[in-house]
């Protein structure tokens, strides 16, 4: 490829057209009162020069101001994109933001998190796809940069309190503070857009508004800052046990607008810092993507009697115990963790998961595995949080009490740890060029 990049981008407003509910929080169970933020698909596009010189399309990232893409409604998109596009299902990257001021995405989980709206659905497809071919339409070479900073919006929201684990602020506890910002330049010396990777929820306000969260304004105002026509895209990453550190006398506490914009802000402000300092030009090389599917087994099924008896409570319990009743599969299979590998460049690979991975999966990546790593979560689908042994063992919300929210049986086995990280060796070991 003689270094050269070839890129397409687009960028499609996804913002529910008609008041619709939120998800992501219990507390909220009527439809959307406003539009705080507007809500976007940014679609970008990485192409090989084929023999004859043209730009052939290899892989495609979809990043979302969503909470997830739902397992259920991703399947009938990749076949049209694979369909349509030819690009192999594994290069096809679904990633959402994980903003809980956004539409529910999935109709797997339990009615608190959320009531999935099929009008909106097949729209969502609509503008996708259609984003899908702007980007296609503005393919161009451009030259990538990759620069590191840090910044402490995020903290690690695990703590023992009285004999039990609890969702309070723990700075002894793991995170990861790093923003990777990715630049691409147009060869005129326009910037085509950014990438910028960050790890932590986008749980800043639970107020009942449409919004894309402290990631949205940080894209908003780098691409206002930045001018012309830049894309700027934000990467989540394995953020299940990384929370804002918005904190009062000890504990966590949910803020408004104002806190969203001030954080993307404080995040925003790095990214710039990091553009403005000597950046590292990374070369191309050929667009590896692969696949591979996890399963992961659970301590305990629930019995026909601990079912029964569910069904005449109230809560998650009892709409968990209807998903069981409607699908008993769902109490005799493991649930399947998809990552997904796709290496653009030696020091630029990304691997997907369809789950709340917690940071110290994304920790062990780019420490333990490849340091070029960035982790994606929320990526092509979602079964729930994945913890590590020790959560498990630990409990809290992690560790197995989110279960009877994403409709599964309860707590996964201790030994899922290490299935995962030898999963993740196995993928790293397929592209050769991504060793150092």
């Amino acid at each position: 490829m003689n270094g050269e990049w070839i890129v397409g981008a687009a960028k499609v407003d996804i913002t529910p057209p008609q008041p619709i509910p939120l998800a992501g929080f219990a507390h909220r169970s009527e439809v959307y009162e406003g539009v705080a933020q507007r809500l976007y698909a940014r679609i970008w596009i990485f192409a090989e020069p084929s023999v004859q010189g043209i730009a052939e399309a290899k892989a495609i990232l979809i990043q979302a101001d969503l909470i997830w893409w739902g397992s259920d409604q991703i399947r009938p998109l990749l076949d049209k994109i694979v369909s349509r596009w030819g690009i192999k299902e594994e290069a096809v990257i679904f990633h959402a933001s994980h903003t809980h001021g956004g539409p529910q995405t999935s109709s797997r989980f339990v009615p608190m998190l959320g009531l999935a709206d099929s009008a909106y659905l097949a729209w969502l497809e609509g503008q996708v796809l259609s984003g899908i071919g702007e980007a296609h339409a503005s393919m161009e070479p451009v030259m990538v940069e990759m620069g590191k900073g840090s910044c402490p919006l995020g903290i690690h929201r695990r703590k023992r309190m009285d004999g039990r684990m609890n969702m309070a602020p723990n700075p002894e506890g793991a995170a990861d503070p790093e923003v990777t910002v990715i630049r691409m330049t147009a060869t005129d010396g326009r910037i085509k857009g950014i990438w910028f990777h960050y790890t932590c929820h986008p749980t800043t306000t639970g107020d009942n508004w449409v919004t894309s969260e402290y990631p949205g304004a940080a894209m908003e105002r780098l691409e206002r800052q930045l001018g012309g026509q830049v894309i700027a895209t934000f990467l989540q990453g394995y953020c299940g046990d990384i929370r804002p550190a918005l904190i009062k006398d000890g504990q966590f506490f949910r803020g408004n607008d104002e806190d969203v914009k001030r954080l993307g802000r404080q995040l925003a402000d790095e990214v710039i810092r990091v553009l403005d300092a000597p950046m590292q030009q990374l070369e191309s090389a050929s667009i590896q993507a692969s696949a591979e599917q996890v399963e992961l087994a659970f301590v305990n099924y629930l019995s026909s009697e601990q079912l029964a008896k569910d069904r005449t409570a109230d809560g998650a319990a009892a709409q968990r115990s209807e998903l069981f009743q409607s699908d008993p599969s769902r109490n005799e299979q493991p649930a399947k963790l998809q990552l997904n590998y796709l290496q653009l460049a030696k020091e630029l690979v990304l691997v997907g998961a369809n789950a709340e991975m917690v940071v110290e999966y994304g920790l062990y990546l780019k420490q333990e595995i490849n340091p070029h790593i960035l982790p994606l979560g929320y990526t092509n689908g979602m079964i729930g949080y994945v913890p590590t042994a020790e959560q498990i063992a630990e409990g809290g919300y992690e560790g197995g009490e989110s279960a009877v929210y994403f409709g599964l049986p309860g707590a996964f086995t201790p030994a899922i740890e290490g299935q995962i990280k030898t999963a993740f060796k196995s993928l790293n070991r397929l592209p050769a060029a991504a060793q150092d």
